[in-house]
This record gives structure tokens, sequence and C-alpha cells, in this order.
């Protein structure tokens, strides 16, 4: 069975005096319903578990109004008792029952003792305007696709990236990551990868993921709405990793207001991540909205798949891109606790030419990331945000290079950027920690 970073998350959770019901927000088949029931395994006697997407069940639960008739109906649905502090009650697809997200505010003042998870691969998208968050009385976490480091666990192979066995064992580790580019992190793929070993299977996984998203579209799109939801779906992952404007989006005449509605859409049900951009060197950030927009897809090995790209022709300005988009994944993928802002810097046109990939802020630092594909170690926009912002930069280059320390000259100054590999980029946090300076 999978093991996922989530799980000591949802450990914390478990034992917290301020716990309150969870909602756990993933996209479809990112493997919320294994990761609940393999928690509830290991740590609780018993697990009642209600999908709301059967109509049976759903049926039954209809009109429970009160948390306790709630849990008395699933009691007698699914002939387990409920025992507070000893019972994981999971509700999941939450979204198809209105009543049941209603009942959500009640149950930190009537269960609090009561573990209560609750998931929805389509709620944002579907209760829209219906309902609003109980604020205070539930608690978030977010799922996402399998990191580097979870694909490595699930190999056996987490022992190189432990400590600093990484400094000896780079060339596998670079090898492992470029199997990760093509595999991606989607639970199911990533299972039948290391049962199998075979591409192909993978493949077959991914063109079915793929066709189960686009049906998904029938349950939240509109007669009016589905025509830019589908060119949002099939051109998406053409520009992944790269920027782009609302207007001619994918070559269609469809206007901005349409195109950015669907790519919203398509960002609550967590299909992707617009990365919006700013032009300053302060906290908090500020986005500049009508500027171009960097989309990072759900999953860098559906991506690959869908662009029909394998290792052997991963090259030129696709290259760039797919490193961009596997760097985006990682970094929104810290997000657990809180959806991760994750914003690129781009100076104005008037002040000259510079643009940073990615920036996060750290404590009370900006993190500015280059991601470089190739060999090149031309750094001038990075250097250039630096002059700007000085120790509020914490700069960081990403590339297939080995960890360390790097120094520059450039144009009479020096700098000291952090060096980080793909396969280490799961521990920048750490990194960002240990390094008073650079």
């Amino acid at each position: 069975m999978l093991t996922r970073n989530i799980e000591n998350e949802l450990k914390a959770w478990k034992t917290s005096s301020i716990r309150k019901p969870l909602i756990l927000p993933g996209a479809r088949q990112v493997g919320k319903t294994s990761v609940v029931r393999k928690f509830a395994e290991e740590n609780f006697d018993n697990l009642i578990e209600i999908n709301l997407e059967q109509s049976a069940q759903k049926r039954f639960l209809e009109g429970a109004d009160t948390v306790s008739e709630f849990i008395r109906r699933s009691e007698i649905l699914t002939n387990e008792i409920v025992v507070e502090g000893k019972t994981l009650l999971f509700i999941d697809e939450i979204q198809e029952s209105l009543e049941a997200l209603k009942l959500l505010r009640f149950f930190a003042e009537d269960k609090p003792n009561l573990h209560l998870i609750v998931a929805g691969s389509l709620l944002e998208a579907k209760m829209a305007g219906k309902w609003s968050v109980p604020v205070g009385r539930v608690e978030y976490m977010y799922l996402y696709p399998m990191t580097f480091f979870e694909f490595l666990q699930a190999h056996g192979q987490e022992r190189f990236i432990e400590k600093n066995n990484f400094r000896v064992t780079h060339d596998l580790l670079i090898n492992h990551f470029k199997n990760y580019l093509l595999v991606g992190g989607m639970p199911e793929a990533v299972s039948s990868f290391v049962k199998d070993n075979s591409f192909i299977k993978v493949q077959d996984i991914h063109s079915r993921l793929i066709l189960s998203y686009k049906e998904d579209l029938d349950k939240y799109s509109t007669t009016s709405n589905k025509k830019y939801l589908e060119l949002v779906m099939d051109f998406g992952p053409k520009i992944a990793g790269g920027v782009y404007k609302y207007e001619n989006f994918g070559g269609s005449e469809y206007k901005s207001r349409e195109i950015g509605e669907a790519i919203n859409m398509l960002q609550k049900v967590m299909l992707l991540k617009e990365i919006p951009s700013i032009n300053s060197i302060n906290l908090p950030f500020i986005n500049k909205f009508k500027r171009a927009k960097k989309m990072i897809w759900l999953d860098v090995g559906i991506v690959n798949f869908i662009n029909r790209i394998s290792i052997e022709i991963l090259k030129g300005e696709y290259k760039g891109r797919i490193m961009e988009q596997s760097v985006g994944q990682i970094l929104i993928s810290k997000g657990l606790r809180r959806s991760e802002e994750l914003v690129y810097w781009s100076r104005n046109k008037d002040e000259g030419s510079a643009e940073v990939d990615f920036c996060f802020q750290h404590k009370d630092k900006i993190v500015g990331i280059e991601v470089k594909s190739g060999n090149t170690k031309n750094l001038k926009s990075l250097f250039s945000m630096i002059d700007i912002g000085g120790d509020k930069v914490f700069p960081v280059r990403v590339s297939w290079d080995s960890f360390g320390i790097e120094e520059y000259n450039y144009g009479g100054k020096k700098y000291k950027i952090l060096s980080l590999p793909f396969y280490l980029l799961e521990r920048i946090d750490e990194f960002l920690d240990s390094l008073n300076t650079v």
C-alpha cells in the first residue's frame, strides 16, 4: 500500500485538541479514498464510509437534518457503530448532498470528539454559490498527485534521499526522476510502474484518467460553458509550464472572460493551477492579474502522455516548459495545510526584460527560483531580482546539477545562489532554514 506525506498531517489532526471536521479536497484519482482508508486502518478501531455518489446511500441519508440522525442512519447503512474517539466517519463525494454539507457546521459543536473527514473532487465546482464554508468549524488538507519522494518510497528507494545519501547517488536519482517525469504521480500509474516497470501500461492508465476527467465535465458544466471547458481541457496540457493569455486561447476567438471562467472552474476541481505574475519585490505579493499567467497542470506524467513525449525527445522549448511544469507541481504539493501561494516575477517592460520562473514566501523572504533544463547558467533575471530586493530575496537555481552553493561574478558584482537538483526540490524549505545567508 502506497505511503503518502499527508499521513503525518492526518495523525497530527487526530490528536489535536482543537480538531475540527476535516475537508480533504483533491482532483479525481489522486488517492483521497485510499489515504483515508489506510489512515483509518492504522489509527482507529473502525471506519464508517459513506459515498454520496451512490444513489442508494444518498437516498437513505436524505432528510437527516441533525447530526445525531445522520449518524444513526449511517450506522444502520453500514452496520457499524460510531464510538467517539475510536471511529473515523468518512463522507466521500459530499458535494452530491447539500443537506450533508449544511450539517458540517454542526458536527464540531454537537460531536466535538468525533473524527470526521469529508472529501469531494468536484466540491467547489458544484457548490459554487449554493454553500458557504462554515468558517471556524472545519479545517482543510489538500491532496495532490504523488511527489517524487513518494514515488521513490513506492519503489523502496527512499534511503537514497535521506540525510546526505543523495551526494553519492546523484546519477541514480537523476534516472529515477526521469522515470517520474513520464510516470507522474497519479497513484494508479505509480503502482502499475512499481509492479510491472512498463511505460505502456502506465500510458493505458493515463488514457483512462483523461477520459474520466472529460466525462466529469458533464457533472459541473452547463450547455453554455462546456465548449470553453473542453477547449481548456484539450489545450491546457499543451502549454503546461508556459505562460499564456486568455485572448485567442488555443487559437480560438472566444472572449477572455469566457476562457478565464473556464480556467477558474478547472482550477476549482484541481486539474490545473494558474500562476500569476508580480512585478515588485515586496510582501505580501500583489498579483498583476491582467498580465500573462503561467499554467501548471495536474500531473506531469499526464502532460507528457497527452503531448506524446518520451525522455528521448524531451528537448528544445518543450523540455524547458515540462521542467517548469514539474517544478511548479512539486512546489504546489507543499501546500498540504493550505493552498500554496505561488507566483512568477516579471519586470515592467519599461524597466528592462527580466523574468524569474517561480517565487514564494518563506518566512520574511521571497524565494526566487530559476529553472534550468539545459546546461546554461544564464541567471541574469535572478541577478536582477537580487539587485532590486537585496537581502529580501533568497535565490535558487533548480537544474540537473548537483546540490551546493554557487558563486557568480556578473557585472562587477558577486552573487551566491543555492543550487538544487530537480530531485531535491521537495526539501527546499529545509535547506532554506539551514542557510542563514547566501
